[in-house]
């Protein structure tokens, strides 16, 4: 049976740092890597695929996953598999930034969808992926929508792009650098570099799809009161008979809103020369789920 090791006792600072990252608690690997593997799986899955996907025998996960189930993080369903439950979407929307950030963006958001006639929805970073926070459906009855809680490569969205666009520069290029050697970028570094560069330049994205043909996404910044860029608001724009306005109009609409958001997390419309100085910077520290 695993032991949990002890620390070792240091001295300096720089040593107990190192200490402290070498301190193992195996219940809790245990308890994230099963986390971490459900939070992957496409279908529910048995205990005996949980054990032979992370390499552990049903002995050292069974109670693990018993108090996942018990604690409400799993689902047990009436086949004995498991699902991976939404408590942890939960959790991370009673974080005070992302909470504040949806309560401001919400009715913004639907007056946008009823106005523009499009649904829109709104994405934060997390790790070298953007997850959807808040999803509004077009009134109309044909539609694309965004699954609230999906995840998508940085780079094959419009919304991830406006984000690393207006990253500090250090922490964007070392954040392409990674996604280029993961191969996650699918184009070359120049193109990634213009495509940010236009972003930067313009304030906003608008380009075909990379997942869907026919859509045109429209992507904008939300800012706080620090000029931060946070998240980044998006409207997948899909022509169709019934819409009322066309590309150039609803981006008109969705600056407006993203403005209106923005004003509402504190942001100060700032002047010429700060603006300017504000595209130089890139942004700040964006929200991170």
């Amino acid at each position: 049976m695993s032991r949990l090791e002890p620390m070792p006792i240091n001295d300096g600072a720089a040593d107990g740092e190192a200490g402290r990252r070498d301190y193992k608690v195996p219940a809790a690997e245990k308890a994230l890597d099963i986390l971490e593997f459900m939070a992957r799986a496409r279908e529910d899955v048995t205990q005996t695929e949980i054990s032979l996907a992370l390499g552990r025998s049903i002995h050292e996960i069974y109670r693990i996953i018993q108090l996942l189930d018990h604690r409400g993080y799993l689902i047990r369903t009436k086949s004995d598999r498991y699902r991976l439950s939404l408590k942890l979407f939960e959790l991370a929307h009673m974080h005070p930034p992302v909470n504040r950030l949806i309560d401001v963006a919400l009715p913004i958001m639907r007056a946008l969808a009823a106005r523009a006639d499009q649904s829109c929805h709104l994405a934060v970073l997390r790790g070298s992926q953007v997850l959807i926070v808040l999803q509004v459906d077009s009134p109309l009855p044909m539609r694309y929508s965004v699954a609230l809680g999906s995840h998508f490569p940085i780079l094959e969205t419009s919304s991830g792009a406006v984000l690393l666009a207006f990253m500090p520069p250090d922490e964007r290029a070392a954040l392409v650098q990674r996604l280029l050697v993961a191969g996650e970028a699918e184009m070359p570094p120049a193109a990634v570099e213009a495509r940010i560069a236009d972003i930067i330049r313009n304030g906003f994205e608008m380009r075909p799809s990379l997942a869907v043909e026919g859509c045109t996404n429209i992507a904008l910044p939300l800012r706080d009161h620090s000029g931060a860029t946070i998240a980044a608001l998006t409207v997948p724009y899909l022509p169709q008979k019934q819409a009322r306005l066309d590309r150039r109009a609803v981006l008109a609409e969705t600056r407006a809103a993203a403005a209106e958001i923005s004003r509402g997390l504190g942001m100060v419309e700032p002047s010429a020369a700060s603006r300017n100085a504000r595209r130089g910077a890139a942004g700040r520290q964006p929200i991170r789920a």
